[in-house]
Formats: structure tokens, C-alpha cells, sequence
């Protein structure tokens, strides 16, 4: 008996330390929400548009720099985001999720920009409520029980010179991307998502070519900041979306899948101008055909 009362006394201990020292998912993901609005705010949120002022800039190579526009509706499950660019060779981006299935936009017929084709193949971007963060009425860590997804916890860690804590995001069906959220430690709000890819070579026919062979990396990361009030909501009105491709050189040609890169950083800028809720969408914003 005085055994079994020590080992429950050890167990209690043990779970004491951790509560003090890890928060556990459960409560951060309470205090993240909170850190949105109060539960009555966030469920009396049926949709939202969310139109801003956009720069992209190519942050490698050849220097790039077009003013734009962002919009970004969302109502439930369901969403259009647009990057627009009065760019007759490059328009920007377009994603929609209609609930069910998804769509990108075609950069010219039957092509799509390398980030889009990257966003085509991996579309758990978008039906996991990922992206655009908690700018989405559809966010992620506030419908967990409908996306089946896992959190793990993996404490502070430090990410351009500060501490965030660090949950790691497995979708329910599985996926091939890494991805991890960030949060700040004081406000809980989240600051970063993380989406990330590794393809390893195939097998050359010898061990010489297999040497030479090299993985192919990608990268998004989405960046949240300036967070204001709207409607009894704390959201974020600066975004910033970087797609970072690093192919190496002997993979481009022969990769089917993303086409031909110049490993280009495309960084997308959005300053939010006007979030409004609860406005009357039309049906057809989120039809795809």
C-alpha cells in the first residue's frame, strides 16, 4: 500500500512539473482562442471579408517589386483568396474552397505558377482551415473536431530571435508537409504557420550518380502581425506570405510535378484595410467549375 500511495504521489509530482512547465495543448489552444475573442464573439461570426493593399517582391535574383490588392472572404467552411497582380505574365494567386473541393487558378491555360502548383498538389493549405491563419472563419485550431487533426506540443522554441511556442500540425488524413504553428508565449496569438517539404532524390544507376543527386526543399511560411480589434475580435491586419523553392539544379528538368524553378523567393505583403463580418455573400464566390 505505502508503495502504490508513492508511486501516485511521484505520478502527481511529475504531472505538476509538466503543467507548470509545458503547457499542455489543450490549454494553449483555450488561451489562443481566447486570445481572439470571447466564444460568444467568435460563434456570432458567420463570415468575413477581409481586402487590403498587397507588395510582392522576388527577395532572390532578379529584383521584383508590383503593388496589388488582396481579398481574402471566407464564410464557414468555405473560401476565395485572391493576390492580384496587374501583371499580364504573372496575375498572382487565386484559391478557392468550396467546402468540399478546392481550386487554383490557372496562371495561363493548363499552367500554374510554381507556388500554385505547390498549393494544387498540397491542398491541405486549404482544407485543413490553415491558411490565412485566423483571418479565416474556418481556422484550424478552432474547428479541430472537424478536421481530425493532431497537435503535439514541442515547448519554446526561438524563431527570428524570439520565443514561440511550437505545436506541430499532423492533418487527420495524413500529409507529406511538416507543418508547425507558432504562438506568442504572453498573448497567445498566433504569429506563424510553417509548411515544409523535402523530396528525396531517386537512385542513380550507380553509386557515383546517386552521389550527385541532391533533395529538393520547399517552404511557405505565413506571417501574422499588427493585430487590432474588429468587432469584439482580436485579428492580425499584416500578412505576409513567402513561398521559398530550393531545387536543385539536376531536378528541375525532370521534375514533372513542379516544372522548371529558378528557385525564386516570392514574398507576398498584405496590409489589411477592412475586415467586416457577417456580410451577405453570393453563392457563386465559391463555385468552382
Amino acid at each position: 500500500m505505502r508503495s502504490l500511495a508513492a508511486s501516485v504521489a511521484l505520478v502527481a509530482m511529475f504531472s505538476l512539473s509538466l503543467a507548470e512547465g509545458d503547457p499542455q495543448v489543450g490549454d494553449l489552444v483555450k488561451q489562443h482562442l481566447n486570445s481572439i475573442g470571447t466564444e460568444q464573439a467568435r460563434a456570432a461570426v458567420k463570415s468575413r471579408v477581409a481586402e487590403g493593399t498587397m507588395r510582392f517582391r522576388v527577395l532572390n535574383g532578379s529584383p521584383v517589386l508590383q503593388d496589388g490588392k488582396q481579398v481574402f472572404v471566407s464564410q464557414g467552411d468555405k473560401l476565395v483568396s485572391l493576390l492580384k497582380l496587374p501583371n499580364p505574365n504573372y496575375h498572382g494567386e487565386r484559391f478557392v474552397r468550396n467546402g468540399k473541393r478546392t481550386m487554383v487558378a490557372n496562371m495561363k491555360p493548363g499552367t500554374y505558377s510554381e507556388f500554385g502548383q505547390f498549393v494544387h498538389v498540397h491542398d491541405e493549405i486549404l482544407t485543413e482551415g490553415l491558411w490565412g491563419g485566423t483571418l479565416s472563419t474556418d481556422w484550424a485550431l478552432a474547428h479541430l473536431e472537424d478536421h481530425h487533426a493532431k497537435l503535439h506540443y514541442e515547448g519554446l522554441k526561438k524563431v527570428e530571435g524570439r520565443e514561440l511556442h511550437q505545436v506541430r500540425y499532423t492533418p487527420g488524413r495524413g500529409s507529406d508537409l511538416e507543418i508547425f504553428l507558432y504562438f506568442e508565449p504572453g498573448t497567445f496569438q498566433h504569429v506563424l504557420t510553417v509548411y515544409s517539404l523535402t523530396i528525396n532524390p531517386r537512385i542513380g544507376h550507380n553509386d557515383q550518380e546517386t552521389a550527385r543527386q541532391q533533395a529538393t526543399h520547399y517552404r511557405i511560411e505565413e506571417r501574422f502581425s499588427a493585430f487590432k480589434e474588429s468587432d469584439g475580435l482580436t485579428l492580425p491586419n499584416h500578412w505576409i506570405v513567402e513561398f521559398i523553392p530550393d531545387v536543385a539544379e539536376e531536378s528541375v528538368e525532370g521534375n514533372p510535378l513542379f516544372g522548371a524553378s529558378r528557385n525564386q523567393i516570392s514574398q507576398f505583403d498584405v496590409t489589411e484595410t477592412s475586415i467586416s463580418h457577417n456580410v451577405t455573400l453570393d453563392p457563386r464566390n465559391f463555385e468552382i467549375k
